[in-house]
């Protein structure tokens, strides 16, 4: 029954795991434990099996070697004859054990078996059994030992005691026992996510964890990033252009093809000028660039840009004043925005196309203008 118990123990700390900080990489320091020893002396000292309490010291040199002394009393061991009890000796049991703990067998270091030898001695307190005799002994143990945490740990054991001459004794036990030392701990294990299989939803040779454009057609050209390609940079993927190659700056519909413009397209560029002068004032930029920037879009247009004046001053006079007018903005369309002047032509109308009342002042001003006038090739 007690080696049931002790079985049982056995079973019960093998099975126990400790929630630490990580795998123990490591351990040393001092240790000390209490337990219970049952004593099962040999058969020649007509004795039965007996209880009692035990103590042991050690040191741990590291998570695996240590060195460790256990002393015991066993009070009133019952002597027997003929199943009569005639005596009631007192015995000290002591040894000096030198411990490997298997860390590596259940694969971690806080529950793991242990190997064990030593030498020591029993000491008969009454001189029972041969007074004249040292009863030495020679040490082979087994046991399981479990840190519950880095300093609390039970253990449970096997000692098989040979005592030359007067036999072999054996010793069941459990200790408890506390670790003064330190333990050191390695890095916890990162928890591993389950393992996906890589896809590629669309089939475009991207997998769908790194592509920017999911749902592309099939047979698209991709880049890297799984988004269709538009070699010529002109807004349409080259799957759905239709016109590849297009000029940079080019403006084009949603085949990726050149808009073509009316024969005749008047770009709204509001340049009013003040009385009798031609030079271009800083708020009239923002509106030459929209010149440039309609002929950037439409490389195959030129441009006419025409002068005007109010009716003030002579008609000759008005005839040059509009000339100048238009030269102004062509050559600032030429050399402010690189637009090739053979694109460029520069007409002067004088008064003779007014759009507004030149009989007030707001009138006369709205007809001091130039105005941009596309035409295709």
């Amino acid at each position: 029954m007690k080696k049931l118990v002790t079985a049982a123990v056995l079973l019960g700390l093998s099975a126990t795991g400790f929630a630490g900080e990580g795998e123990v990489t490591d351990r040393s320091g001092a240790y000390g434990t209490i337990g219970w020893y049952n004593l099962d002396l040999d058969v020649s000292r007509s004795t039965n099996e007996t209880q009692d309490g035990g103590i042991g010291f050690g040191w741990l040199f590291n998570k695996n070697w240590a060195i460790e002394g256990t002393y015991n009393y066993f009070n009133d061991v019952p002597v027997s004859v003929g199943g009569i009890t005639v005596a009631t000796p007192d015995l000290a049991t002591y040894s000096l054990d030198v411990l490997y703990n298997d860390t590596s067998w259940l694969g971690n270091s806080t529950t793991y078996p242990f190997l064990k030898v030593g030498y020591g001695q029993h000491d008969d307190k009454y001189g029972y059994w041969h007074p004249d005799i040292e009863d030495e002994f020679y040490k082979v143990g087994i046991g399981i030992q479990h840190f519950a945490t880095d300093h609390y740990f039970m253990r449970a054991g096997y000692d098989f005691l040979d005592n030359g001459a007067r036999g072999d004794d054996k010793i069941w036990y459990v200790a408890f026992g506390y670790f003064f030392g330190s333990t050191h701990h390695g890095a916890s294990a990162a928890p591993v996510a389950p393992t996906q299989e890589a896809k590629d939803s669309d089939g475009d040779g991207v997998l769908d964890a790194d592509d920017r454009c999911p749902g592309t057609p099939a047979g698209a050209a991709v880049d890297a990033y799984g988004c269709p390609l538009d070699s010529d940079g002109d807004g349409v993927a080259d799957y759905m252009d239709a016109c590849p190659g297009t000029p940079a700056g080019v403006q084009v519909d949603e085949k990726g093809c050149e808009v073509k413009v009316a024969e005749n397209v008047v770009v709204d560029m509001r340049l009013n000028f003040d009385t009798n002068k031609y030079a271009i004032k800083p708020e009239m930029v923002s509106e030459i660039a929209k010149v440039a920037e309609f002929l950037r879009q439409y490389p195959n247009v030129n441009a006419q840009i025409q002068g005007h004046t109010d009716s003030v001053g002579s008609n000759s006079y008005n005839q040059g004043l509009s000339e100048r007018r238009a030269n102004s903005v062509k050559n600032y369309l030429v050399e402010n925005f690189g637009i090739d002047a053979s694109r460029l032509s520069a007409v002067g109308y004088g008064e003779e196309r007014p759009i507004a009342d030149n009989s007030t002042d707001e009138g006369r001003a709205l007809n001091r203008r130039a105005e941009a006038h596309a035409e295709t090739k």
